[in-house]
């Protein structure tokens, strides 16, 4: 199994791994991935190996190199079909199956909004689609799996300041500021959740929290409300005790909805139409659905229009109803 990122898209194929997993329960899944997402998939009970692209080796010469790893496979599933995946499988005896693009209707959402063109597949059909020719279905939705150390950790963690409560938690990062909902309506998210006495822990990297400096300083000064910047695996452990989710369109959006939290969803330069909402039942997504929006596949450094009203306009009440605390 080929995935080399992005997080969002590593956890949308593990429905297919389990798929692979059911109809052929001798075989030996190994999957291919960057190392910064290795831990995601790496106590996944269907996988049986990871293989992790350092960050100093994904060159177009140490791919050549690697794909001789992938020689003695009895069957390739490449769900990323990009420049290096192709150059891993090419010229490999084993087949190779690839999850459809849909790259013009994707692109016609962005270019051609105006007419409301067909949406196209969500990510999950689109990787399911990879295994037509084997007639395999993967309909479950994505399930991450942590490591024993991980939950114990988080168990301990959250004891210590939530007194056994099921804490909010507020996942504002993003790669790209048209994906990330102002910090000032975070701040007034959190003081409500904090004046109504919910325990809030927040789920970001080092580099994210210090785009957030004010909410930082808000839950530094909260004795029941904490940052978490460890590990994805203790992440997702803690995750899976949050009574909810709040997020923007990231990876961890998609890892909370993985690990069994209830996801509030804030789109701003995509939309849920491109086919990234969060996966199974019971998530709200927040969409304004401007005449603009969307405006990007992926995300933007700013906001063509100058208003921003995508994200500037869904507010901190209608997030706290969506909660329904």
């Amino acid at each position: 199994m080929l995935r080399l990122s992005s997080l969002g898209d590593v956890i949308l194929t593990l429905p297919v791994v389990r798929a692979l997993a059911r109809a052929y329960p001798n075989a030996r899944i190994h999957y291919w991935t960057k190392e910064e997402y290795a831990e995601v998939v790496r106590h996944d009970p269907a996988i049986a190996h990871v293989r992790a692209l350092e960050r100093d080796a994904r060159r177009l010469e140490d791919l050549v190199s690697m794909a001789a790893e992938l020689e003695d496979a009895d069957l390739i599933v490449d769900l990323h079909g990009n420049t290096r995946t192709r150059l891993l499988t090419f010229r490999q005896k084993a087949p190779v199956l690839r999850a459809p693009a849909f790259r013009l209707r994707r692109v016609a959402q962005v270019r051609a909004r105006a007419l409301r063109p067909t949406p196209p597949p969500t990510a999950l059909q689109r990787f399911a689609a990879a295994l037509a020719p084997l007639a395999l279905v993967a309909s479950d939705a994505p399930q991450v799996s942590a490591p024993v150390e991980a939950e114990t950790w988080a168990a301990t963690w959250l004891e210590e300041w939530t007194g056994g409560e099921r804490p909010v938690a507020l996942l504002p990062g993003a790669r790209h500021f048209t994906k990330r909902w102002p910090e000032e309506h975070w701040v007034a998210l959190l003081d409500g959740l904090l004046s109504s006495g919910r325990a809030v822990v927040c789920c970001s990297t080092a580099a994210e929290k210090s785009v957030f400096p004010a909410m930082a300083a808000r839950l530094a000064a909260a004795p029941h409300a904490r940052w978490c910047t460890e590990s994805l695996p203790r992440i997702a452990a803690v995750l899976s005790r949050a009574s909810a989710a709040v997020s923007c369109d990231s990876g961890l959006m998609h890892l909370a909805a993985a690990r069994g939290a209830r996801v509030v969803a804030l789109f701003g330069s995509t939309a849920p139409e491109l086919g990234f909402a969060p996966a199974g039942e019971g998530h709200v997504v927040l969409c304004r659905h401007e005449p603009c929006q969307p405006c990007t596949l992926h995300g933007r450094e700013s906001c063509p229009k100058g208003h921003f009203r995508c994200m500037r306009l869904i507010t901190a009440e209608q997030v706290r109803e969506a909660l329904r605390l």
